[in-house]
């Protein structure tokens, strides 16, 4: 059993992670409001011009040449993995990168090349030396510069031909969750004719001065407010996923102080019953 001394020294030292804990987790919070109000503000609006540019690729229909719908035969495929900036937010960045890991070995045939947002993610595929096009090793300060960076750098990648297919790897946003897992396409931009197809109520448009000119304008902002949202939504994941890991923390350093107070209690009544005994034994002596 351990003496009063080293349980002091135990409580001490829990006493001082649960501070420490305790604290972040007021960080994380503030950051994960912050963080979800610019998304919930922004979502909607995306939604929007989604459905908007949808509609518009489904009805120029076979008219539509724009080479970011083209499909092609798939020689080299790409990844962006949005990892986060720290750790200390639970199986938050083990998940994406074990999902990285899962997608380069499925996509071996395709030549595959990982895009990492965000410095775990970053050092992870350099410490792997993982074949990379690009990399962006911070994410925190999310702003559209950031976007429309990322945005133009991954158009001009696929309109080069370097790349055939572009997809993201992110965690969508799950309101009290660590958010969950997500594989989305990004280019090319085929399957907004079947995201169309799928919705029930035809929209026709009248553009002005023409269809070209809208259409052009729409995807360069459509393009751009994806990257954006998705970098968003990961960064709410990432600060909910922290803020949960460190109220678990602060929740089981204070299971752990009950239980040493309990165990500290239990060590100081067997202390002072051992030195009772010891004292009424030496008077039964002396007597």
């Amino acid at each position: 059993m351990a003496s009063l001394r080293q349980l002091k020294q135990r409580m001490k030292a829990i006493h001082n992670i649960h501070g420490i804990t305790k604290a972040m987790g007021m960080i994380a919070t503030f950051r994960f409001k912050r963080a979800e109000n610019r998304f919930s503000r922004s979502r909607n609006y995306f939604l929007e011009m989604e459905k908007l540019v949808a509609n518009l690729a489904a009805a120029a229909g076979e008219d539509l040449s724009d080479p970011l719908f083209e499909m092609r035969k798939t020689k080299v495929k790409a990844l962006v993995v949005m990892s986060g900036d720290k750790g200390l937010c639970g199986a938050y960045n083990s998940g994406l990168l074990k999902a990285a890991g899962a997608w380069l070995t499925e996509n071996a045939a395709f030549s595959p090349v990982i895009i990492p947002v965000a410095k775990v993610g970053y050092e992870f595929f350099r410490k792997k030396k993982t074949a990379t096009l690009l990399g962006y090793p911070e994410k925190a300060m999310v702003d559209l510069a950031l976007g429309k960076k990322v945005t133009d750098e991954l158009v001009q990648l696929f309109l080069s031909g370097r790349v055939d297919s572009i997809e993201i790897l992110y965690a969508a946003y799950r309101a009290g969750t660590p958010g969950r897992v997500t594989l989305m396409p990004f280019l090319s931009l085929s399957y907004l004719k079947a995201k169309a197809a799928s919705q029930k109520d035809a929209v026709d448009y009248i553009c002005e001065p023409d269809f070209t000119a809208v259409f052009k304008g729409l995807l360069s902002r459509y393009l751009e407010g994806k990257i954006y949202m998705t970098l968003l939504e990961s960064l709410t994941s990432e600060s909910s996923a922290r803020m949960l890991a460190m109220k678990q923390a602060t929740d089981n350093a204070e299971e752990v102080l009950d239980n040493l107070k309990l165990l500290r209690n239990k060590t100081r009544q067997a202390t002072i019953t051992r030195e009772l005994s010891e004292i009424v034994a030496g008077a039964s002596v002396l007597v």
